[in-house]
């Protein structure tokens, strides 16, 4: 009688009559309640449901009646896997796959929870095992393009989606995973012409919608990339990538009191180390007697341009404790010496009331355009340091003194976006009476010497500012002008207050704005823009007609 039940049960879970199904579960395991199956049944329907703790409680009793029993092993880890406990997730998918390994779930969600703990290459692994087992599987293709992405597999995995398209033309899921291979390696054109020729057939899916809105965004095309990010979250309430998407698209059309809305959806990233729960978060409330713990987080650019929102929180509260990377913690404490600034990691028994992210300052005091304070550089380089960098760029002879930057961030940072070979700047190198300094973090030196070869210019490099962050900024701080594409040198010129011109990619990170000439956070920044996407040579023409006037101008100056 209870196979009769079980069976009924289970035409009632897939017509999703879950009360119906649940009832004849729990009939059978009251005719027999030694039945593994009545158990495994019932855990994995309370599961589903988000009745966690019941759910596991039948499932357990599931693999005590029957220890061998691989699906309640990996329904188990469903289980863990919904309450984050991942490491246990991950030991039941194991168990599964050591009781059945031919088991094609305990094979995929195994990668998903290595996917939640960011062991990429655990998750490409076991996706591939899944592949193997069955390869029409839903969702799997795009796991697997996902994790062979976060291994910058670029190549392997486009051969591999082309490959199949030769046998699955019309698959969807192949082509919306090709096409965001081709978003991830910078080809938004050839990437839109996938997306939009299955968008038709299934013009409601969130995920699609998301992509576009982002490959949109990359061409230039905002009130689309908008259209598309509205409708994902209408199609899928509180979508979360949507969401973030969306508010970086705000925050690049400086519309910022949208645009930091939802900015600290960036804190629940997988990448980002969990902050230890320690203090309460502030949340804009008054200051006034309040010890406030500050800590930086992202990149070091990042924490830079955040810090410009310090000296009004610093004022503000009666203890202001800045915890910061190790390279920042001299140039912060001269910069900010009414704080406590401390490096990362700092102790959990501070006595302070709040702590906030840097990069949620701004949703309090950058809420428009004119709460940027115009300011000639709220960082200070050594001076001493900056003495002795002057002594030995004057000794390069007379004329302006120009640090230059061709290279930023990695692939996964948009680095082919954000990069310019230094050959390309021949225009600007061949400008007399300019010395030009290497400001790059990585060593150059064959790219320089090629260059040097070929149009016969110097490039001036020391290893020094390289090594040490307060040799960066002392050097920064005696040049005569900053030139350079998007990366930390930016930052670092706009905080100390030094001219900086910034080369900048047609759709850039939304730091840099979409529109104009200004960086709100700078006052000292002047940007040059691509005309259209990938177009670099009109940027380096303007580049080398405006060096040639400001020279003209610094050299009558002297």
């Amino acid at each position: 009688m209870d196979v009769n039940l079980l069976r009924r049960g289970l035409r009632r879970q897939s017509a999703g009559d879950i009360s119906g199904a649940e009832t004849d579960y729990r009939t059978a395991l009251s005719v027999n309640p030694e039945s593994a199956d009545a158990q495994f049944l019932l855990g994995s329907l309370l599961g589903e449901n988000e009745r966690l703790d019941d759910a596991e409680r039948y499932l357990r009793q599931a693999l005590s009646t029957r220890p061998g029993f691989a699906d309640a092993q990996i329904a188990l880890g469903n289980i863990h896997l919904l309450r984050r406990n991942n490491n246990a997730a991950k030991a039941c998918y194991r168990a599964a796959i050591v009781l059945d390994s031919t088991n094609v779930m305990a094979h995929s969600n195994l990668g998903l929870a290595c996917q939640v703990l960011a062991d990429h290459k655990g998750a490409l692994a076991a996706f591939e095992q899944a592949f193997d087992l069955a390869p029409q599987l839903p969702g799997l293709i795009g796991n697997l393009t996902n994790e062979r992405l976060m291994l910058e597999q670029y190549a392997h995995s486009e051969s591999h989606l082309r490959q199949l398209l030769t046998t699955r033309a019309d698959d969807y899921e192949v082509i919306l995973s090709l096409a965001y291979n081709l978003q991830k390696t910078h080809r938004p054109q050839d990437a839109l012409d996938y997306y939009q020729s299955v968008q038709a057939r299934n013009s409601t899916d969130p995920d699609l919608l998301s992509k576009l809105g982002v490959t949109f965004q990359d061409l230039g095309r905002l009130e689309e990339a908008f259209d598309c990010y509205n409708e994902a979250i209408v199609a899928k309430p509180g979508f979360e990538l949507a969401r973030w998407h969306r508010t970086l698209c705000y925050l690049l059309r400086h519309d910022f009191s949208r645009g930091w809305v939802d900015y600290d959806l960036r804190l629940l990233s997988r990448d980002q180390t969990p902050r230890p729960a320690a203090y309460p978060v502030w949340q804009g409330e008054e200051t006034t007697g309040m010890r406030l713990l500050i800590y930086g987080e992202q990149g070091l650019g990042d924490v830079i341009m955040f810090a410009s929102c310090l000296p009004e929180m610093i004022t503000a509260s009666k203890r202001c404790v800045v915890e910061c990377a190790d390279k920042l913690l001299p140039l912060f404490r001269r910069s900010f010496p009414a704080a406590d600034v401390r490096a990362t990691p700092i102790a959990d028994d501070l006595a302070v009331d709040a702590q906030i992210a840097m990069g949620s300052l701004p949703q309090y005091v950058r809420r428009n355009a004119g709460d940027f304070p115009r300011h000639d550089g709220y960082l200070q380089a050594e001076p001493a340091r900056i003495a002795a960098w002057r002594e030995r760029l004057d000794a390069l002879g007379p004329g302006p003194k120009v640090g230059i930057s061709w290279q930023g961030g990695t692939y996964k940072t948009r680095a082919p976006l954000r990069s310019i070979p230094l050959a390309q700047w021949a225009p600007l190198l061949g400008l007399n009476s300019i010395h030009f300094i290497d400001m790059q973090y990585t060593d150059c030196a064959a790219e320089i010497a090629m260059v040097e070869r070929s149009i016969g210019v110097k490039v001036h490099r020391w290893q020094e500012p390289r090594e040490d962050f307060e040799e960066t900024a002392a050097l920064v701080a005696a040049l005569d002008l900053v030139v350079s594409v998007c990366t930390t040198v930016i930052h670092l010129a706009g905080a100390l207050g030094k001219p900086v011109w910034v080369m900048t990619p047609f759709s850039p990170e939304w730091r840099y704005g979409y529109r104009g000439e200004a960086m709100p956070w700078y006052p000292s920044a002047r940007l040059f823009r691509q005309p259209a996407y990938g177009q670099w040579q009109p940027v380096i023409s303007d580049v080398a007609q405006s060096l040639s006037e400001w020279r003209d101008r610094q050299m009558d100056n002297t």
